[in-house]
């Protein structure tokens, strides 16, 4: 195109010229006017065709300019389209999130709102949803609610169970709001008054709700494990929670077996405290863990904290009444929001548990934009490998979390082992943790498996590569002293292997319970 216009004036004043000499042949005549007449119009036409050649010119570079501008508009709308792809994305999950609190606003739901929140400001912070769930009919009962950092919600689980006297048992209390403490008086009308409120760990999630749940009931004693304290700031929890109608807690022994008489309850519930040291927040004797196994002798059921645990492919029922939260955790990656199925709910549940048990799974990516508040709720790109991960925590019949089997029970292997001998040593067929599944079938030599491995596996047979960020922490700790060398478990504590034909029989036991 550009050769054809600068080419242009030069055709159209040939031609002129030709026509001009015509003209002048015809005549036959030829003076100084006519040249100087032919001449201004030869002029007069060079300077037409300078003109329309700078015209066209001129034409050509806007059209020029004009498809430059047009394919940057066209770049910039396809950049635009992105980002407001991405911004939509991230409306779209925070729109989940906005109608969760909604939901759960006190304006909406206020029987389930607690104003001591900021005590403890946890998600769902002042929203405390309960549910009520009968562990074993006529004796056991569980109350699961939920708590977290961002959407990353798990349950939390208060266990009661009915006194053969009359009254009820207490375990790990959780916030005291309306409807769960309609929920206690209504077992009180039946079986009779909460006697004991009895917290088994020093974990502040599960011991800061014991005053508060105390003034709901204030004629129940309330008991502590013994060599209790607390992070960050180690003062007395009633110092800390000023709530406790009949004065300071009590503090449990450190076991109750054998027809031992240190606790009211001995007949019907034994006891054993796990207390574990090595880390510099207790001066590396003292414990930093602890925890408190109960066999409730009558339905043969071991209820304990955090020591051992089991998960499903569904969230428990708590995580399920406004699920919003496991919808934003499904997404795979920043524009990909689910619809709400149960398959949804399920890969929300799945990736809620990674990331709550091994804080950074290996399968997940963080993709920072700059906007820290929409990155931290949707800012995760998740590999697909993810399923398989969950899906080998979900095989196990229980396992201990990663967190004790990497970083706490590495640094006390022969008390841990010593503990557990105690609790194997009660004939339980179900235990209820203070999370994730409960109550779930198991027996005493399934105890010891998921403990032993825990005691003598690296941290790659347990958990594969998800296992490394904790693996890191743990070099790190040492290399700074802030927690002792790890030590082996003595020889003489290594559970001896059993026959073959009773191992095979546990293993078949194990798969059709499952």
């Amino acid at each position: 195109m550009s050769t054809r216009v600068r080419d242009a004036p030069r055709v159209a004043t040939r031609a002129h010229a030709r026509r001009v000499g015509r003209k002048t042949r015809k005549s036959g005549t030829s003076s100084s006017a006519g040249r100087r007449r032919r001449d201004g119009v030869a002029r007069s036409t060079a300077d037409d065709g300078e003109r329309s050649t700078a015209r066209e010119a001129r034409g050509a570079q806007s059209r020029r300019e004009a498809l430059l501008r047009a394919a940057s508009a066209t770049v910039m709308a396809t950049t635009t389209t992105t980002a407001d792809a991405a911004r939509a994305a991230a409306g779209a999950a925070r729109r989940l999130q906005e109608t969760y609190f909604a939901a759960t606003s006190k304006a909406i739901a206020p029987e389930r709102w607690y104003p001591y929140w900021w005590a403890l400001p946890l998600a769902p912070y002042g929203s405390k949803a309960t549910a009520l769930a009968e562990a074993v009919p006529g004796e056991v009962w569980t109350f699961d609610q939920l708590q977290g950092l961002l959407d990353v919600l798990v349950n939390v689980r208060m266990t009661v169970a009915r006194l053969e006297g009359g009254g009820l048992w207490v375990h790990n209390p959780v916030a005291p709001t309306k409807e769960l403490v309609g929920m206690v008086k209504e077992l009180e009308k039946r079986y009779g008054a909460v006697k004991h409120i009895v917290v088994g760990s020093a974990a502040i999630e599960h011991k800061i709700y014991s005053g508060p749940f105390s003034k709901a009931f204030p004629n129940a004693d309330v008991w502590l494990p013994p060599k209790n304290w607390t992070f960050p700031v180690d003062v007395p929890l009633e110092t800390y929670v000023p709530f406790y109608p009949q004065g300071s807690p009590k503090t449990l022994p450190m076991q109750s077996i054998g027809g031992e008489q240190n606790v009211p309850w001995a007949n019907e519930i034994e006891h054993a405290v796990l207390q574990v040291g090595g880390s510099s927040l207790r001066g590396f004797k003292d414990p930093w863990f602890v925890d408190t196994a109960f066999y409730l002798k009558r339905t043969k059921t071991v209820v304990l904290t955090d020591v051992m645990e089991k998960v499903s492919q569904q969230a428990p029922p708590v995580c399920q009444i406004n699920p919003q939260p496991l919808l934003v955790r499904a997404m795979d990656e920043p524009d990909k929001v689910p619809a709400n199925t149960s398959q949804a709910r399920s890969d929300g549940w799945g990736k809620t548990v990674l990331f709550g048990l091994l804080f950074n799974p290996n399968a997940v990516e963080f993709e920072f934009s700059g906007d820290i508040a929409n990155d931290l709720l949707d800012g995760f790109k998740w590999d697909p490998s993810w399923r398989a991960d969950f899906d080998a925590l979900v095989a196990k019949p229980m396992f201990v979390p990663p967190i004790l089997a990497v970083l706490a029970f590495p640094r006390r292997r022969d008390e841990v082992k010593r503990w557990s001998n105690i609790v194997t040593s009660w004939d339980f067929t179900s235990i209820i943790p203070s999370h994730l599944d409960g109550p779930f079938n198991a027996t005493p030599d399934e105890f010891t498996a998921a403990m032993d491995f825990a005691l003598t596996a690296t941290p790659y047979e347990q958990f594969g590569a998800n296992a490394q960020s904790l693996i890191d922490v743990d070099k790190l700790s040492v290399d700074l002293k802030s927690l002792e060398v790890p030590k082996p478990l003595s020889p003489e504590l290594i559970t001896p292997p059993k026959p073959a034909q009773e191992a095979v029989e546990i293993v078949l036991d194990a798969a059709s319970e499952q």
